[in-house]
């Protein structure tokens, strides 16, 4: 039998990224990280990097990675690759929960 791993909603809580940015580590194995953050209104995710390609989900709300098409506004429902090496970040409007996968940490 194969092992299923989860989390149920509500067993996690959320630890402090930065200011108004905070996460729930959702897998985190070699290889393999699954991240939810959640960005307050108006606040910032710091500019970095890895060293794989990055995915974002948006799960609510509105995010924006100023380097990304000017500035452009992504809702829910919205998908963002990142190729490995390259840099980004994440601020929001409106406050927003975004799913985060990659293979390891950023890199700066």
């Amino acid at each position: 039998m194969s092992y299923i791993d989860f989390t149920e909603g509500g067993a996690s809580e959320w630890k402090s990224v930065s200011e108004g940015v905070d996460k729930i580590v959702l897998r985190a194995q070699p290889g393999e990280n699954r991240v939810l953050l959640r960005i307050a209104p108006g606040k910032a995710y710091p500019k970095h990097a890895h060293s794989v390609p990055d995915e974002v989900f948006v799960v609510d709300g509105i995010y924006v990675d100023p380097e990304v098409e000017g500035g452009k506004e992504f809702g829910a429902g919205s998908y963002l690759y990142y190729p490995a090496g390259t840099e980004h970040n994440a601020t929001s409007p409106t406050g927003c929960t975004i799913l985060v996968w990659n293979s390891n940490i950023p890199k700066g």
